[in-house]
């Protein structure tokens, strides 16, 4: 590469690290002398035949705004201001690392009306795959400091980490987002971390064929546009414009919102379907600004108020949270539309949520009786293929550009959609850890990361594994990787929503990583990490077989909204010796200090093996530490 240039990441409102030796680099032509002058220190480096200087400055304490001066013998200079030292970290992972303050302004409210904040920054990646190789610079991005016209793209996540870490530590915090919804570790990991996994490799070798790529997603385009085209073309509420006050429902049939299509005639239904019921307004909602709130639908809608369309969302995931605007209300008698269409046969309207239309004055329930009627049928949609999912992609076009950035760690949020094959996560994992260790030449790196929440995905979502034990065997393996040097874990199956891939409460999640990292970086002692099982035995009493469980903390009991009661313990003994096959029982626990007693009245042998949580969600109380934080769920065999 030729040209004087900087990274994208060095430009003004960076954040460096603190009390580290901090790298700074950028492009020019081979040969040229580059100095950096910052903090009264100058640095000399000489570009390489690659193109590429880079110098190392000295260990700074926590402070700014400074700025930092450069230029070449040919004449060229920069100036990057706005400069702060803090603590920076890499935030990657998929859909829950990447939600943004967007998605849970209504949450947070007041949390949003106070984020002015210049010591918090971030940095967001854009979304970009490159099977060719590690490219030198993203595409795109610059830093952006916490503050109104910012906040809603902040990663909430990571947004509620910083805000935490700068409340105990009083140090700038910076953010370099680097995650996307969907994707799967593999795409975050570089061919030599994937040395040896050949499908993997061979994936990524096929994805290279730039040919290969462009056919795919015109095909991904025209499935999609034909699908819909042909939906559309068939339907019969477009057509008579079903969205209409005057519609006939006489012979509409009838279902109470929200539902399964599996619960009713619907069930199995793939196309379009209308749904509609009037409301009453009373006059002090009238003429005025509302907001309708929906849930979530599955797959896509359009929504109409009065006629006029008020709404729409093209997947599952989003919450439906539509304003309406000013003059549509009127006093008395409104209808409403729901235009659904289905695409894979696993309709619902998500349970458990909010169906409702309100504003300062009231509140209307939408909840109850619709109408409902079929606008056309049709076949499946063919599945997408995710390009920019597959492995090593998001490592070359997004991670790999940061390896010169000098960071205090990092944060990671993913796993979800690896559940379909989780056997392999523990050794990615390791591979990863590894691999991002050497790439930032640090051997003991933190890296902090999430352990899946709950969520009822064999109920929820219909691409979930047919053993429904993909989300339990991930949180296993997550566990499992805690015997990776300098790593820590926050347990998280008390803060998932089992109705919803994306649970809101990314407050509690960034602030137990805030806790682990000030635990890491400070030595803040704190019982963020919950109770852990360190091992099992068979223990023989008067009434028959035990286990006992022994944890690294006091145990108490933590109600989540499902009882009191302990209900996800269960012990195993051998179905078949011969084929070592496991049947597992339902137990009971009693608790005693750091010791969990675990007793079954179907146990006739000794048991073999316990397990705790291990289910996509937890159907009782939890056991907790006296802190509160969760024990993490396990599975741990009996010698």
């Amino acid at each position: 590469m030729s040209g004087w240039k900087l990274p994208r990441l060095i430009s003004n409102g960076m954040v460096l690290q603190q009390k580290k030796k901090v790298r700074i680099w950028g492009f020019d032509e081979p040969g040229r002398k580059v100095m950096v002058s910052f903090l009264g220190e100058e640095y000399i480096a000489l570009t390489g035949s690659d193109g590429i200087w880079q110098v190392w400055m000295k260990e700074t304490q926590p402070g700014g705004p400074y700025t930092m001066y450069m230029n070449d013998d040919a004449g060229n200079e920069a100036a990057i201001t706005d400069i702060l030292v803090g603590d920076v970290w890499i935030c990657a992972g998929q859909s829950n690392m990447e939600l943004p303050m967007e998605r849970v302004k209504d949450r947070y409210p007041d949390e949003i009306a106070c984020c002015e904040n210049p010591a918090i920054r971030t940095f967001k990646i854009t979304e970009h795959a490159d099977f060719h190789g590690p490219i030198a610079d993203h595409l795109t991005g610059e830093w952006k400091q916490a503050g109104a016209d910012t906040i809603l793209q902040f990663s909430a996540t990571a947004y509620f980490f910083a805000l935490q870490m700068y409340e105990m530590t009083g140090v700038p915090v910076g953010l370099i987002n680097a995650s996307l919804g969907g994707s799967r570790i593999e795409s975050w990991m570089s061919r030599e971390m994937l040395e040896g996994c050949e499908e993997a490799l061979d994936t990524a070798d096929r994805y290279a064929d730039e040919e290969f790529v462009k056919g795919v997603l015109l095909q991904n385009q025209r499935q999609m546009q034909e699908w819909h085209e042909g939906l559309d073309g068939q339907d019969q509420g477009l057509a008579g414009h079903w969205e209409e006050d005057g519609t006939d429902v006489s012979a509409w049939k009838t279902v109470e919102i929200p539902f399964f299509f599996r619960d009713t005639d619907l069930k199995g239904f793939i196309g379009s379907v209308w749904f509609k019921r009037s409301f009453q307004v009373p006059e002090e909602m009238a003429g005025k600004e509302a907001k309708l709130w929906l849930g979530t639908i599955v797959d896509s809608d359009t929504v109409y108020i009065n006629g006029v369309q008020t709404g729409h969302t093209d997947y599952q995931y989003p919450p439906r949270k539509y304003p309406v605007p000013e003059g549509l209300l009127r006093a008395g008698e409104n209808f409403i539309t729901i235009h659904v269409k289905c695409e894979n046969g696993h309709g619902r309207f998500t349970p458990d949520k909010r169906y409702a239309l309100w504003n300062e004055t009231g509140e209307i329930d939408l909840k109850g009786q619709w109408h409902y009627r079929i606008g056309a049928s049709c076949g499946q949609i063919q599945p997408t293929d995710f390009v920019n999912w597959k492995p090593t992609g998001l490592f070359n076009g997004m991670m790999a550009p940061c390896r010169k950035y000098t960071i205090a760690g990092f944060l990671w949020y993913q796993g979800e959609s690896n559940t379909h094959v989780p056997d392999v996560y523990l050794d990615r994992m390791r591979r990863m850890v590894k691999g991002y260790r050497e790439d930032w030449q640090e051997e003991t790196l933190p890296f902090l990361y999430v352990q899946l929440p709950n969520f009822a995905i064999d109920i929820y979502d219909s691409d979930a594994d047919e053993t429904g034990q993909g989300w339990p065997v991930v949180r296993e393996l997550q566990r499992q990787a805690l015997t990776i040097p300098n790593t820590g874990m926050v347990v998280a199956i008390d803060l998932g929503e089992d109705n919803d891939l994306h649970p809101l409460n990314k407050k509690d999640v960034g602030g137990r990583l805030a806790m682990l990292a000030a635990k890491k970086l400070y030595g803040i002692d704190s019982e963020c990490e919950g109770p852990m099982a360190l091992g099992a035995g068979a223990l023989r009493e008067e009434t028959g077989w035990a286990v006992m469980v022994t944890a690294s903390a006091h145990l108490t009991v933590k109600e989540v909204g499902k009882g009191n009661k302990i209900l996800d313990l269960e012990v195993a003994q051998y179905q078949d010796s011969n084929t070592k096959e496991l049947k597992w029982y339902p137990a009971e626990a009693e608790m005693d200090g750091a010791m969990l007693y675990v007793r079954s009245k179907e146990l006739t042998s000794s048991p073999v093996a316990v397990r705790y949580c291990f289910a996509n969600a937890c159907s009782g109380a939890l056991i907790c530490n006296s802190g509160g934080f969760p024990m993490s769920p396990f599975w741990m065999d009996i010698p």
